[in-house]
């Protein structure tokens, strides 16, 4: 990881547990052992510490959120001189990236993790061509217009909820799971 804002030590540490959890989130891992080689930011984490400065507070408050998305999750203090490979990585830092590209991944990381809540908090919920049909479904919301209304209920016949997501019936064979945008961008990928 590179950040491309000015930071603190600390403040870089969390930002690779918080990328590391986010990650994991990613891969849908329900325990997790993350290793920190930050003394302070590991017994922050387990309560141990208490975090006083308002961006410390700030990390604090984004790592237990994002922990709270694992059954079980522990953060352990270790020694750098015992971690070789985040020693050995750590020193990729102060060398150019350019003849990486083709064996290591760099992320880079434009802003602080602790700034992305303020920007999720503004955004609107995501409509998409599935939202009317699930919104009858689940809630019997037609449109006022008399037309649409009846186009969406002979429509939302042929759809049915399972486990929380929006499948098309079929006439022989299983349902076909509907998808966003964004979702048909990753299954074509």
């Amino acid at each position: 990881m590179r950040l491309e804002f000015p930071s603190t030590n600390n403040e870089a540490e969390y930002e690779v547990l918080l990328a590391g959890l986010r990650m994991a989130i990613k891969l849908e891992v329900k325990c997790i052992k993350a290793h920190a080689d930050s003394l302070l930011v590991a017994n922050q984490v387990k309560g141990d510490y208490e975090a006083k400065d308002p961006k410390m507070v700030d990390y604090l408050k984004k790592s237990q959120e994002l922990l709270q998305s694992f059954k079980k999750a522990e953060v352990i203090h270790i020694y750098r001189g015992l971690n070789k490979k985040a020693d050995a990585l750590s020193k990729l830092t102060s060398v150019a990236f350019d003849h990486l590209a083709k064996n290591v991944k760099v992320e880079t990381i434009k802003r602080p993790s602790i700034l992305e809540e303020v920007v999720a908090s503004l955004e609107r919920p995501q409509l998409n061509w599935m939202t009317p049909i699930l919104r009858y479904i689940q809630e019997g919301i037609v449109p006022e217009d008399k037309k649409e209304a009846r186009r969406l209920r002979i429509r939302a016949l042929q759809y049915e909820i399972i486990d929380g997501g929006l499948y098309r019936r079929s006439y022989m064979g299983p349902s076909f799971k509907c998808i966003d945008y964004e979702e048909a961008e990753y299954v074509i990928r």
